[in-house]
């Protein structure tokens, strides 16, 4: 189904076409599990999620950011994996590690590609990889700390099942989000929880 990149009317086939790019998306599974399921979160479940928090947390906290782009920030960043995979923060594999940014950048050109009409999706997948505003950088700190409270909320069984340890998840979250101010104080609240029990969260 071709593109029109000057489309001036609906065009049901270019729906059909980004309906299938959503699906796909979907079956982009995660390495954390639902709490109270067997099955893993897949990466439409972890952008609703991470979207919902930031509005909660920016609506809240009434935080000086564009909600309109944190909302598109948040739905949009990890619409790369479709064709790059997710790789697992904690991964053994180097050879993924090495090649992951190379990995996004591609597929963001193919979806840049394959949906020339789309310029504002472009723009925001852009934007939120090269940080330079406030609301990508707050997005990305709080999509690091998304899965912290998942696992949190299930006792640490993700945790558990990969091996990981404690003092490594604590220094890849703090180098990952770094100074900003909201997202990294309820990084220390988790962590201050965690500690009070931590064999429950990491002891297999």
């Amino acid at each position: 189904m071709g593109y029109n990149p000057h489309m001036t009317k609906p065009d049901a086939n270019r729906a059909i076409s980004f309906m299938e790019l959503l699906h796909a998306f979907q079956r982009v599974e995660r390495v954390p599990k639902m709490p109270r399921m067997e099955r893993r979160e897949n990466d439409v479940e972890h952008s609703y999620l991470l979207a919902m928090l930031a509005w909660y947390l920016v609506d809240s906290l009434d935080i000086d950011l564009n909600k309109e782009k944190v909302l598109k920030y948040a739905l949009a960043h990890d619409l790369v994996e479709i064709y790059a995979g997710d790789t697992y923060a904690f991964t053994k594999d180097q050879a993924a590690k090495d090649s992951k940014r190379q990995r996004e950048e591609n597929a963001h050109q193919r979806i840049k590609k394959e949906f020339l009409e789309f310029k504002d999706l472009d723009a925001a997948i852009g934007e939120y990889e090269r940080r330079r505003d406030k609301e990508s950088v707050f997005v990305y700190a709080l999509d690091k700390l998304i899965p912290m409270l998942t696992n949190y909320i299930q006792d640490g069984r993700p945790w558990k099942e990969a091996d990981t340890a404690f003092d490594e998840v604590v220094k890849y979250k703090r180098e990952r989000i770094g100074d900003e101010p909201f997202v990294r104080e309820l990084l220390e609240q988790i962590i201050t929880l965690i500690e009070k029990d931590r064999a429950r969260y990491f002891d297999r």
